[in-house]
């Protein structure tokens, strides 16, 4: 309920004689409706005399009596036309008043009545004042009970029942001719206002009247007299939005028809992309995202633009007697079949197809030729988009690279010939994995011999299949390991590959080598994805199932989306490395070397091939060694002088130059740095053998190995002494012990076999088994694989010694420890080798 203030209004301002003109007055007004005259903006201030008389005349009670005749005779209309049929009640009352003081005039003498005609006449010039003086006493009085109501109300704490109103005196009895006028006049008024309100209700304005409302606001809601009603607000305007235009349009087509091709434009980015519809679950787009994803959003929009008529043809099916072959792009790439439905039912049904009609393309070239045969045969027309043929090529090549790679392992001698020097079976396996999966990653262990495996692929590639040239991209300590590798296992032809930090300008690689990819930065690893090559080989120095940025290398080795990356996806997060191993099998080859034990050879033997500038052959006791030859040729016979010369010669012969020496000590400092400080160490400490104390002792006092110091292992020491040694080898940092062949000798066989060492061949022994020897005696005859390297000096006595070891000659045992003199057999089986020997040279 909105509160009103309490305001005095004047009730009377006239006196009975003024009431009496006045009721004839509003007769007339009865009679003849006025016509509205607004109200004065500022009413006219009133005398005091007649404020006194006007609030000296109650008429709340003649008042509420009105209000309660008015509700009475209308009492089936609603609250509001209540209200309007009260205040207008009043009006007519206040005429009939009048009217009845005119006719008591006409009883009284002529004066009386021309008088009586005067005030009529004034009462007609203003009887729309005299209107609404008598609204705004009924106003009035609405204000005094809404007052009485809200104090009461207030007083007695709003209780719910409220004290009926004291009873008011009846209204006087009127004629029946007044009484029909009046009541026909108040019919007709609230007849106008319940049509009004039905108007407003059937247009949905609002409230049922200004009348409610103004009563719904409290009594001070009815204007008073001399105040400016109000303007009504007005409605607010709700302009209609128009409606967004669709983000996408069709292009202009040729065909009618809902298959075929289309023209999607998107509003938004004012991109055009072009589709190929060919049926519900079978379109393609030439978008970004359907050519990474092989789906985008387009199809569905392209099939929500389609009407229920095109819908049925799309469920009937393509009307075409062709089919279409077409690539699928994505994480792996596949191929699919499209098929109208007046193609042979032979021709139609493929097997291998999913729900989509699709198969994967890796080995799917067997079947698209297939299906031309077919297709040719049957008089359909078979179109296969560009792209299939070059996807095809990829898995066709592969099988045809292990079809020629089986055909090379049935002859040995064959392929053995590819390589100078031996390669260790389980090397091979990995250059053969490389070559057949065209872009792999090698993880083996460091011990395994990463380097030969992939100069054996490089070789491969190049000799049966025609990739040249390689690329070798390896860290600048590594480089010089990779020059004396390819010149180990590829002689003259190492020339031919190119061993540097970055990938060069020129030549343009064919096969890309990249060693260490698991130490490449990712500026550096987007340099190398910048080379364009078509067969790839990733070297990993450790396990790489665990390295997160293991998607990373398989997304640039699977380029060609045959199926790893997609395998790899696939898998949930929490999958371990034996699931990515399987994953993975047809590009990672990831092996230890304690899976390999029962196939690996006791010593992985690793022959390096050192440059010792200015070192060479000795030319006086190679010179006396051939006289001596021819002389036992022609006599069979040397004599006691001449086999002390013979000898000595021979002890001449090996290198031991400074050059020779110093090659050596960085060797083992090369040696160390890769086996025993690498990411991935192939062994915690390393052992220097040879046959001569004067060449270990050398060693241990040349610049490059002092600043270690290594550890001495002497045949002559005692067993504390040994012990000792061997404490400080193990508690050393360096790691570095030199031991002679009868140092090891003094061991126990397997003394060392705890201590995961490497060993270093300082030299090379006239008999091959020495080595052999070497290795038992530190980790006993159950060893398998451990790391092992010969230093041998180009050039010299090394390379023909060892060669004629590879034809299977066989030297004498007691020449690494020869006599002073020897006898007839001895010398026999000497002479016998010797020229085999120098004849290398």
């Amino acid at each position: 309920m909105t509160t009103t203030t309490t305001r005095r209004r004047p009730t009377a301002r006239k006196t009975r004689e003024t009431e009496a003109g006045t009721e004839a007055a509003v007769e007339t007004a009865v009679a003849v409706e006025p016509a509205p005259v607004a109200a004065p903006a500022e009413p006219a201030a009133k005398p005091a005399r007649k404020r006194a008389s006007r609030a000296k005349t109650p008429r709340v009670a003649s008042d509420v009596a009105d209000m309660t005749l008015a509700v009475e005779s209308v009492d089936a209309v609603d609250v509001s036309e209540v209200a309007v049929g009260v205040v207008l009640s009043d009006a007519v009352v206040a005429g009939a008043d009048a009217a009845d003081a005119a006719d008591a005039a006409d009883a009284a003498d002529a004066a009386d009545a021309a008088d009586a005609a005067d005030a009529a006449d004034a009462a007609e010039v203003s009887h729309v004042v005299v209107a609404a003086e008598v609204t705004d006493a009924a106003a009035a009085a609405a204000d005094a009970i809404f007052a009485d109501i809200l104090a009461e109300d207030a007083a007695e704490g709003m209780a719910e029942v409220v004290e009926a109103p004291a009873p008011v005196p009846a209204l006087k009895k009127r004629p029946a001719r007044k009484r029909a006028a009046m009541a026909e006049v108040v019919a007709g008024l609230i007849a106008d206002v319940v049509a009004a309100d039905e108007a407003a209700a059937a247009a949905d304005v609002g409230a049922p009247s200004e009348v409610a409302a103004d009563l719904d606001g409290g009594v001070d809601a009815v204007p008073a007299r001399g105040r400016r009603k109000p303007k009504a607000k007005p409605e607010p305007v709700v302009e209609e939005v128009p409606a967004a235009p669709p983000r996408y349009t069709l292009g202009a087509r040729e065909d009618d028809g809902v298959f075929g091709d289309y023209e999607l434009r998107d509003g938004e980015t004012g991109g055009t992309f072009r589709l190929r519809l060919l049926g519900r679950q079978t379109w393609r787009c030439d978008c970004a995202g359907y050519l990474a994803q092989g789906d985008c959003e387009h199809g569905g929009h392209l099939l929500a633009m389609v009407d229920a008529a095109q819908q049925e043809a799309l469920d009937a099916g393509w009307p075409a007697r062709e089919a279409e072959v077409w690539l699928v792009p994505g994480a792996e790439r596949r191929v699919q079949w499209v098929c109208g439905r007046d193609v042979p039912e032979r021709l139609r049904e493929q097997p291998g197809l999913d729900e989509q009609l699709r198969r994967g393309a890796e080995g799917a070239h067997a079947w698209l030729q297939q299906v031309l045969a077919d297709a040719r045969a049957l008089g359909v027309v078979l179109r296969v988009d560009a792209p299939v043929w070059p996807q095809l090529c990829w898995g066709r090549d592969a099988q045809a690279r292990v079809e020629r790679l089986e055909a090379l392992m049935a002859d040995g001698a064959a392929m053995r010939a590819l390589l100078r020097d031996e390669l260790p079976v389980h090397a091979w396996e990995a250059a053969l994995f490389a070559v057949c999966a065209g872009r792999a990653l090698i993880a083996d262990d460091l011990g395994l011999g990463q380097r030969g495996a992939a100069i054996a692929a490089i070789r491969l590639w190049g000799e049966l299949f025609g990739v040249k040239p390689a690329v070798v991209i390896a860290p600048e300590a590594a480089q010089a390991a990779w020059r004396r590798d390819l010149r180990r296992w590829l002689g003259e032809d190492a020339s031919s590959v190119t061993v540097a930090a970055t990938p060069p300008a020129k030549p343009v690689a064919a096969l890309l080598v990249v060693d260490g990819i698991d130490s490449v930065d990712a500026e550096a690893l987007a340099a190398l994805r910048a080379t364009s090559a078509a067969q790839l080989l990733l070297i990993a120095h450790q396990e790489p199932l665990g390295d997160a940025r293991l998607p990373e290398w398989i997304d640039w080795l699977d380029e060609a989306r045959r199926g790893p990356l997609a395998a790899l996806r696939a898998l949930p997060a929490e999958a371990g490395k034996k699931q990515k191993r399987e994953a993975l099998e047809a590009v990672v080859l990831s092996r230890r070397k304690r899976e390999l034990v029962d196939s690996l050879p006791e010593a992985l033997l690793s022959p390096l091939w050192l440059e010792a500038a200015g070192a060479s052959l000795p030319s006086a006791p190679l010179k006396q060694i051939r006289q001596l030859i021819e002389r036992w040729t022609a006599l069979r016979f040397l004599g006691s002088a001449e086999q002390q010369q013979l000898l000595e010669a021979l002890a001449l012969l090996p290198p031991a130059s400074r050059q020779a020496l110093a090659a050596k000590a960085e060797a083992v400092l090369a040696l160390r740095r890769e086996w025993v400080q690498g990411a991935v160490p192939a062994a915690t400490r390393l052992l220097v053998c040879a046959r001569s104390e004067t060449l270990l002792e050398s060693l241990s006092m040349s610049p490059q190995l002092r600043r270690l110091p290594p550890q001495r292992l002497r045949a002559g020491d005692s067993v504390e002494a040994r012990e000792a040694a061997l404490a400080a080898w193990r508690s050393a940092e360096a790691g570095v012990l030199l031991a002679s062949d009868d140092a090891l000798a003094s061991l126990d066989e397997g003394a060392l076999a705890d201590d995961r060492v490497a060993i270093v061949h300082a030299d090379l022994p006239w008999q091959g088994e020495a080595m052999d020897q070497r290795l038992w005696a530190a980790v006993g005859e159950e060893a398998r694989g451990v790391p092992a390297a010969l230093l041998l000096i180009e050039d010299s006595l090394d390379a023909a010694v060892l060669r004629a070891q590879r034809d299977g000659v066989v030297f004498p045992g007691w020449l690494d420890a020869a006599p002073v003199w020897l006898d007839g057999e001895q010398l026999g089986t000497l002479m016998a080798v010797l020229p085999k020997v120098i004849e290398g040279l």
